[in-house]
């Protein structure tokens, strides 16, 4: 590896590390994909959820999310409790409710959103137009290649089973994380 290239290595090891990065990085990407419900967790990957499609059943929210009944019913109750969403009886059948977001919940997921728009600035203030579209085609070069190589999955299995077979003890300076 070439000095430059270690250089770069540890910049960006430097941003992974940082959580306002990292948290900027995530909260963009789900908001571009209007809301990756997937990548969040707990109460606000149900209002993620809800953002996308709104009016859902107990059930649905359970399959979609792959998480229990129980749990989704402990979220429900606790977001309505916060006011964030109400229940409904569907029009079809009045034994169902349907969770909807409210004023309040969308409020917050709009909070949100701005949130990380300010955050987003904040990070690449400072970078001429130029600068961020020669940012924008190294990084997806990077991306690209990351996402096809072959390397990427064996190096993570060879650095598990490392862990494991070492009982979890490993050189922390090689591999950091």
């Amino acid at each position: 590896m070439t000095d430059e290239t270690q250089s770069i290595m540890a910049l960006f090891a430097q941003l992974i590390q940082s959580r306002s990065f990292v948290a900027s990085a995530w909260m963009t990407v789900g908001k571009e994909r209007r809301r990756d419900f997937m990548n969040t967790k707990g109460k606000s990957r149900l209002l993620n959820l809800l953002s996308e499609k709104d009016g859902l059943t107990n059930a649905e929210i359970t399959e979609l999310l792959d998480i229990r009944p129980s749990s989704v019913s402990l979220q429900v109750k606790a977001l309505e409790e916060e006011g964030y969403v109400m229940r409904q009886a569907s029009e079809a059948d009045k034994r169902v409710s349907l969770i909807f977001l409210t004023d309040k919940g969308r409020a917050s997921i709009e909070k949100g959103d701005l949130e990380t728009d300010q955050l987003s600035e904040t990070i690449l203030a400072g970078l001429s137009e130029a600068e961020l579209k020669e940012l924008q085609a190294s990084l997806t070069k990077i991306a690209h290649n990351v996402k096809h190589s072959q390397f990427d999955a064996a190096f993570f299995e060879r650095a598990h089973q490392m862990r494991h077979h070492h009982h979890g003890e490993w050189n922390r300076s090689r591999f950091p994380w």
